[in-house]
């Protein structure tokens, strides 16, 4: 879906990247990628908190009581 009906999970992904959550393949990659028992729990782990976002939508988060004091912020003056 677009606009209010989007998913915050979604959204997140697209806008985080789909990528792991420590850089085992960077430059240079992980010495202990090949038998690194933390890349599968943070991979899990990533996959939960990103399943726990994806039945919120935007409309979801802009509903009463926080949609009311979001627009208060947009009302003060930055600086």
């Amino acid at each position: 879906g677009a606009g209010r009906d989007a998913s915050v999970g979604r959204l997140v992904r697209e806008l985080e990247g789909d990528g792991e959550v420590v850089a085992c393949e960077g430059d240079p990659p992980c010495p202990l990628r090949s038998a690194c028992r933390l890349r599968a729990a943070l991979r899990d782990a990533q996959e939960a908190f990103y399943a726990a976002l994806d039945p919120l939508t935007v409309a979801d988060l802009v509903a009463s009581p926080t949609g009311p004091l979001l627009v208060g912020l947009s009302d003060r003056p930055s600086g």
